[in-house]
C-alpha cells in the first residue's frame, strides 16, 4: 500500500510499492508511461526528464546536464536493462525526447501531472504526484541495501539532509 501522500498539495508525495508502481505505469500510455518510467529508473525530477535531448543518451548513460538539474551539477545515470527498454520505445531521432509544439519545445510537467493523477485515481491511489517516482525509486533502492551516500549520488541531492 502507498506510504505517505500529499493532501491538498501539502506533505510529501506517496511512496508506492513496486507492484503499485508497475500498475501505475500500466495505466499510462506513451509518451507519459516512458516519462514516468524515466523519472523512476533515473530518480530524476520531472523537469530534468522533460529537458532530455537525444544527445543526452550516450555511452551507456543518461546525462542530465547541470543547466537542467536542481543543483546545477551534471549527473550521469547508468542505463540499466529496464531503462534501456524504455529508451527503445522512444522514437525521436533528434531534439527533445518528448517534443511538443508549445513554447518550451517539449511536453510540460503540467500535462504529465494530469495524466499521472488520472491514472492514480483509476487505481484508487491517493497522494501520488510527479515526485512519487523518484521517492519510490530511492526508497526501493534503500530497501535493497543501498547506502545513503550511494542514494545521494544517484539522486543528485547535495546533502544527506535533502535526501
Amino acid at each position: 500500500m502507498a506510504r505517505g501522500g500529499k493532501v491538498n498539495r501539502s506533505e510529501q508525495a506517496s511512496v508506492l510499492e513496486l507492484a503499485e508502481m508497475q500498475w501505475l505505469f500500466g495505466e499510462l500510455d506513451d509518451p507519459y508511461r516512458a516519462i514516468a518510467q524515466l523519472c523512476y529508473f533515473t530518480a530524476g525530477r520531472i523537469s530534468e526528464v522533460l529537458s532530455l535531448r537525444v544527445e543526452h543518451i550516450t555511452n551507456g548513460y543518461v546525462v542530465f546536464p547541470g543547466i537542467n538539474t536542481k543543483t546545477g551539477e551534471t549527473r550521469k545515470v547508468v542505463i540499466s536493462e529496464p531503462l534501456q527498454q524504455v529508451l527503445n520505445r522512444i522514437e525521436v531521432q533528434s531534439g527533445y525526447l518528448f517534443p511538443s509544439g508549445g513554447k518550451t519545445g517539449h511536453l510540460t510537467a503540467r500535462s504529465v501531472e494530469y495524466k499521472v493523477k488520472d491514472a492514480a485515481a483509476v487505481l484508487g491511489y491517493s497522494g501520488v504526484s510527479l515526485y512519487s517516482f523518484g521517492r519510490s525509486r530511492l526508497t526501493h533502492l534503500h530497501e535493497q541495501g543501498w547506502g545513503l551516500h550511494e542514494l545521494k549520488r544517484v539522486s543528485g541531492h547535495q546533502s544527506l539532509q535533502q535526501l
